[in-house]
C-alpha cells in the first residue's frame, strides 16, 4: 500500500471517530448541564444549606470533646510528673 492511502485512512478514522465520540457525548453533556442547574437552584441550595448546617454542628460538637479530652489529658500527665513519696502509706 501506498504511504499516501494510509494517511488517508487514518485520516477518516479519526474524524469518524470524532463524530462518533460527539454524537454519543452530546446527550450525556446536556443530562449533566440539566443536573448542575437544578445543582444551582434555589432547591438544590437550601438541601445543601442544611448539610452544611449538620456538618457545621457535628464538627462544633467533635472539638468539644477533644477539649475535653485534652483536659483530661492534661491532667493525667501533671498527676504522672509529680514525684511519688519513697514511703509507702502507713
Amino acid at each position: 500500500m501506498n504511504p499516501e492511502m494510509i494517511a488517508l485512512m487514518v485520516f477518516f478514522l479519526i474524524a469518524l471517530a470524532m463524530t462518533g465520540s460527539f454524537i454519543l457525548i452530546f446527550p450525556i453533556t446536556r443530562r449533566l448541564g440539566q443536573f448542575l442547574e437544578y445543582r444551582m437552584s434555589t432547591k438544590g441550595r437550601i438541601e445543601d444549606q442544611e448539610r452544611m448546617d449538620l456538618l457545621l454542628k457535628a464538627v462544633g460538637s467533635l472539638r468539644d470533646d477533644v477539649a475535653r479530652l485534652a483536659e483530661r489529658q492534661e491532667f493525667t500527665e501533671r498527676l504522672l510528673e509529680k514525684p511519688r513519696s519513697p514511703e509507702g502509706p502507713k
